[in-house]
């Protein structure tokens, strides 16, 4: 309907097969149709190439020479019906945005192959010599192959060179300046949180601050000092480390860790001793750093995040030398835990575990994100089953619960109601496995790259959310990163 409206506001005649008229026979509509129009646009989706009548259209269209063809969706060579490949088309996307990018390529397109609009017939031509005509054909043979090169060009592009970035710096560079405004709100908000009453904020802000910082450290620097001394008012005595739920939250505490990377400053003396003395022998972290040590406790997320902040306190340097070994180990250990699983991946059953295993396939995001950060492997497994789970992920939806009981070593329960978020580890898994992943799959991971990247920071749901905001402010700089190391070009 969109593309209707704009040819129509060009001023052209267009009609579609919604509008049969009533008590007329279809097929010979549309056959007539075909017959009288001077153009035939088709447009190509992951339904209408499986579509005999579309593609039965197209090949009468193209054998009168009135082909022009229009991607919506992003498909590969092999997903055209024979012989329709080579007829490229111009890629117009599923949005208006995107329709509206490529408007005047596409009118430029139709006025080239039929006239502007309202035109009448063109006047006969003058017989010329057969030689001349020859010449005059080869020339717009040769037109047409650039026209096609040139609107295939960014699917082509990916098939001659298999190597090529996701997406061009200048996608990138858009990204990175859409962040702006969130990055400053986000550190307004960390301002906010500090500048309240300690009493009442209690230890929570360990987590809710120290998340902020870590996602805009640039901008929320000179907060630094007031964070610091913030957490020495708030520290617990008997482990160094910081409460939040009422409970020593391993992930509150990762966000202390990423903070003071972020920020450059040491990580407080007593916290480290805790976090690499919380790790079982296995690798991973419990969603408490005082939860029981039980296979069942061991937590995904939390041994993910843990693992990323470690790594990011040893590129910032400010893991102490005599605990640069412990830290090295702890990482290592975490890295081959979270690559473990089943052949095919993506299936890991631990905490939460439930009856639902569509976080799962959330889960081999999370450990992708961590392995890659921690630089513990060039082709691991977690990204394998990331990437064969790419297709079947479910929605990114911003979070989902745990909704587990946890025993405790002090006695009694903690009842764990955290939500993981997804979307921000789906976006930055989907970078971080690309260049490891083949032709076809790479098909399945860029409009998931290239959707993340296009993330609306005005997004109520995200704005009303800040540690949302500030989770994926902390991914995307991760996943950019790595675009810079995969693809230094």
């Amino acid at each position: 309907m969109r593309l209707r409206d704009l040819l129509q506001e060009a001023g052209y005649d267009v009609f579609w097969d919604q509008s049969t008229p009533a008590g007329r026979d279809w097929d010979s509509w549309i056959r007539d149709q075909l017959t009288g129009a001077k153009l035939v646009v088709v447009l190509w989706t992951k339904a209408s190439v499986a579509s005999p009548n579309v593609r039965h259209e197209a090949i009468i269209a193209r054998e009168a020479g009135k082909l022009l063809p229009l991607m919506v969706d992003e498909l590969a060579p092999t997903d055209f019906p024979m012989g329709l490949f080579m007829v490229q088309a111009l890629m117009i996307g599923r949005s208006q945005r995107q329709l509206n990018a490529v408007r005047e390529k596409l009118l430029a397109e139709v006025r080239a192959r039929i006239g502007e609009a309202g035109a009448g017939a063109a006047p006969a031509p003058r017989r010329r010599r057969p030689r001349r005509r020859l010449l005059i054909g080869l020339g717009a043979g040769a037109l047409l192959v650039a026209i096609a090169l040139f609107f295939a060009w960014p699917t082509l592009v990916f098939i001659l060179f298999p190597n090529t970035p996701p997406v061009s710096h200048a996608q990138v560079a858009e990204s990175v300046n859409a962040e702006t405004l969130a990055r400053q709100r986000v550190a307004r908000a960390a301002e906010n949180d500090l500048s309240g009453d300690q009493a009442m904020m209690g230890s929570s802000w360990a987590w809710g601050a120290g998340q902020l910082l870590a996602a805009a450290p640039d901008e929320g620097r000179t907060l630094g000092d007031r964070y610091f001394a913030y957490l020495r008012t708030v520290e617990n005595q008997e482990c160094g480390c910081y409460y939040s739920d009422s409970i020593p939250h391993s992930i509150a505490n990762a966000w202390v860790i990423l903070a003071a990377a972020r920020l450059r400053r040491p990580i407080p003396a007593r916290l480290l001793e805790t976090v690499l003395a919380a790790q079982h022998p296995e690798g991973w972290w419990m969603i408490s750093l005082n939860a029981v040590r039980s296979n069942e406790n061991a937590a995904v997320h939390p041994t993910a995040l843990m693992a990323i902040a470690l790594s990011e306190a040893r590129r910032a340097g400010i893991v102490p030398a005599a605990q640069a070994g412990a830290v090295n180990a702890a990482i290592h250990r975490a890295i081959v835990w979270l690559n473990r699983g089943p052949p095919e991946g993506a299936h890991w059953s631990d905490y939460p575990n439930n009856d639902r295993r569509t976080e799962n396939l959330v889960f081999a995001a999370y450990a992708t994100v961590a392995t890659r950060v921690a630089g513990e492997a060039g082709d691991s497994h977690a990204a394998d089953a990331f990437i064969r789970s790419a297709a079947a992920l479910p929605a990114a939806t911003e979070q989902f619960a745990s909704g587990a009981y946890v025993p405790l070593t002090t006695g009694g329960r903690f009842f764990d109601d955290y939500r993981h978020p997804a979307a921000p580890w789906i976006g930055a898994a989907s970078i971080m496995a690309y260049k490891q992943a083949d032709g076809s799959q790479r098909r399945e991971l860029r409009p998931l790259i290239r959707q993340w990247l296009a993330i609306d920071f005005g997004d109520e749901n995200l704005l009303r959310q800040d540690w949302l905001t500030g989770e994926t402010l902390f991914l995307r700089s991760l996943a950019f990163r790595t675009l810079a190391a995969d693809f230094p070009e």
